[in-house]
């Protein structure tokens, strides 16, 4: 430290105030060196290296726009129609265009000059021209060389592609797409770009209807298919699933009985339904529109015949299945009252028993339809009963009122036929009643 201190110290003392002047071309350098880097310094005020860069870039762009003038405008090349639209005729040497024609598959040439040849682009059809006239010209493409001063015309048929055809877009919609059988669907079409259709309905069935309506009878899921087909045999299709639900059975039978003890005469209900979860009974009245009074929800109920109005007609069962389908039955009453006070009736028929006769003897809890007998809401104190044919003649009477004609006659089984009743006695009060009507009589051997 104390030799370099020395030898620094010594210089300094050497030169003391001494000025130092560098050769020219030790300045020079040193000045290049100073210009160089304030060049390459940003200084707005002073001329730098970005305010080259800037002209640069201006003399490339106007260079290329200065090219571009020289090179000329492209051929023109056309494309669309050319009509020719002048009221002058263009002379071509040996063959001529007049207006708003044009000659197919012709090749025109005349050598010209230059300064003649003038562009021809395209022109709006002269006044002249009706509108059928314009639509005939054909199109054409006009192609203009120039080789030694020599211009050549080709006129020749423009080449068009054909419309290429769109390919059918294929949708449709239905009514439904669940329901009980039987089920009907309309079908609406909303397909596009189509001339032709075909329809299968998932059960061997088809049609070629725009818009068709199709009854599925069956239970079960079926695909239903559209295909659409274009002019040009393109097609496509669309799918669509249909569920058919299972329909319930409504069945039963109207019998006639007693219930308990307290003489009251019922008609019982026989369900005989199927795949079904819920029942509605009611009483019809003649025009079959209204329920009377009586109703029931259970699946095998019975109405007293004090229940039965003088309108009604029938009985009504309606089904529904747990899928919400529904069927409905309708039978006929056995029989018609008169009054809402009824206290006897007959049946309107009968099958007697082929086997033999009996003594025609019933209970009131019985269920008996080989014998002709009636049928109490109150049992009369006093009864007589008598049948006759259609002639007059008396085939069976009785006073015994849990007795009934079992349809024989001197041991031998009565002609099937229509027969005449008559019945009359007194009710507990005291009061009498008579009544008369027909049966008819069903023989059946396999009874």
């Amino acid at each position: 430290m104390s030799d370099k201190f020395n030898t620094e110290q010594l210089v300094r003392t050497r030169l003391g105030d001494a000025e130092l002047t560098p050769s020219p071309e030790t300045w020079k350098g040193i000045l290049r060196k100073l210009r160089w880097r304030q060049f390459l310094r940003f200084n707005p005020g002073k001329f730098n290296i970005y305010y080259a860069g800037v002209i640069l870039l201006a003399g490339t762009g106007l260079a290329l726009m200065l090219i571009g003038d020289e090179a000329g405008p492209e051929p023109l090349e056309l494309q669309d129609e050319i009509v020719i639209s002048s009221p002058q005729e263009v002379n071509t040497g040996e063959s001529s265009i007049e207006p708003g024609t044009v000659k197919k598959d012709e090749e025109i040439s005349k050598p010209i000059q230059a300064s003649e040849a003038q562009p021809i682009s395209k022109v709006e059809p002269s006044s002249e021209l009706d509108a059928e006239s314009i639509a005939s010209i054909p199109e054409v493409a006009l192609k203009i060389e120039a080789e030694n001063a020599l211009v050549k015309t080709n006129v020749s048929p423009l080449i068009i592609e054909p419309n290429v055809e769109k390919v059918p877009i294929t949708y449709f919609a239905s009514s439904v797409q669940t329901g009980c059988a039987p089920l009907e669907v309309r079908f609406v079409n909303h397909s596009v770009n189509a001339t032709s259709y075909k329809w299968t309905f998932g059960t061997g069935e088809e049609s070629d209807q725009q818009d068709p309506v199709y009854i599925f009878k069956e239970a079960g899921r079926y695909t239903v298919t559209l295909t659409a087909e274009n002019h040009g045999g393109k097609a496509t299709v669309s799918r669509r699933m249909i569920e058919v639900l299972p329909q319930p059975v409504a069945d039963f039978q109207i019998e006639e009985g007693m219930e308990g003890t307290d003489n009251h005469v019922v008609l019982n209900l026989l369900n005989y339904s199927s795949s079904a979860s819920s029942y509605s009974w009611c009483l019809k009245d003649e025009k079959s529109t209204n329920c009377s009074q009586w109703s029931s929800l259970e699946f095998q109920p019975s109405i007293k015949l004090n229940q039965i109005t003088p309108d009604s007609r029938s009985v009504q069962l309606q089904v529904v299945s747990d899928n919400g389908c529904r069927d409905t039955a309708t039978v006929d009453l056995p029989l018609r009252v008169e009054t809402s006070d009824v206290k006897i009736k007959f049946a309107t028929a009968f099958s007697p028993n082929p086997s033999g006769p009996g003594d025609g003897s019933f209970s009131p809890q019985s269920k008996r339809i080989d014998l002709f007998h009636p049928v109490y809401v109150e049992i009369p104190v006093e009864y007589r009963m008598r049948v006759f044919t259609r002639r007059g003649e008396l085939v069976f009477e009785t006073q015994e009122v849990f007795q009934g004609w079992d349809g024989y006659v001197h041991q031998e089984q009565a002609a099937g036929d229509v027969y005449v009743w008559m019945v009359e006695g007194r009710w507990a009060n005291g009061q009498p009643f008579s009544y008369h009507g027909d049966v008819t009589l069903v023989r059946n051997q396999y009874w």
